[in-house]
């Protein structure tokens, strides 16, 4: 086991709670989106719970990477180094929607005003590596890997053919894609070293 193995080792058991929290962070979100559409009010600082919401999911994606590593380690790694970028990303942006409710600042200076960009265009792919890393090795059960595909191809989908459905139905699918790989991980666990024969690392 490599030392960024080890680093990560710590996360594998607490993916399954990173994913649920991040969920129920990301209802907070959702719900505000209702809120606004049907009852012209809305909650404060949901927007920070999104953000908060997908750094949780995120550092849960990561939790992953230990398994699959041994199995799909090319897949596995592109994976883990582009979960990077989303990752930091979105902690800026959190902060910086509690910097802005805090008076401090009107908005993001220079650079970082492209933060939620380069968030949004980097999370997706990550699903999507890792959904296909998840399907090639059954390490983890097969329902994350699933979701994870539907997740990363919603995206394109929501934002081109379905564009006109309303932002808290696209938002509410993604929730309940979130809630369910917590719970696929959390009923599920990740199998033992032997239960299955190392697969070719050509991925």
């Amino acid at each position: 086991m490599s030392a960024a193995t080890d680093r990560l080792a710590w996360l594998e058991a607490k993916a399954p709670i990173l994913f649920l929290t991040g969920g129920a962070l990301y209802t907070v979100f959702v719900g505000n989106i209702v809120l606004s559409t049907f009852a012209g009010t809305s909650v404060a600082l949901a927007d920070t719970a999104a953000w908060v919401a997908w750094v949780l999911i995120l550092l849960g994606t990561l939790g992953l990477y230990p398994a699959l590593v041994e199995r799909r380690p090319y897949l596995a790694r592109a994976a883990a180094g582009l979960s990077v970028v989303p990752l930091v990303c979105s902690t800026i942006v959190a902060v910086g929607t509690l910097v802005e409710a805090a008076g401090i600042l009107s908005e993001a200076p220079g650079p970082l005003g492209l933060a939620p960009f380069v968030a949004i265009f980097t999370f997706y792919p990550v699903m999507a590596l890792l959904g296909i890393a998840v399907l090639l090795t059954d390490v983890h059960p097969r329902a994350v890997g699933v979701l994870m595909l539907v997740l990363a191809s919603g995206f394109p989908l929501f934002w081109t053919v379905l564009s006109s459905l309303p932002a808290h139905v696209s938002n509410g699918v993604d929730l309940v894609l979130y809630l369910g790989i917590g719970l696929a991980l959390l009923t599920g666990g990740v199998q033992a070293d032997g239960a299955e024969p190392a697969a070719d690392p050509t991925a």
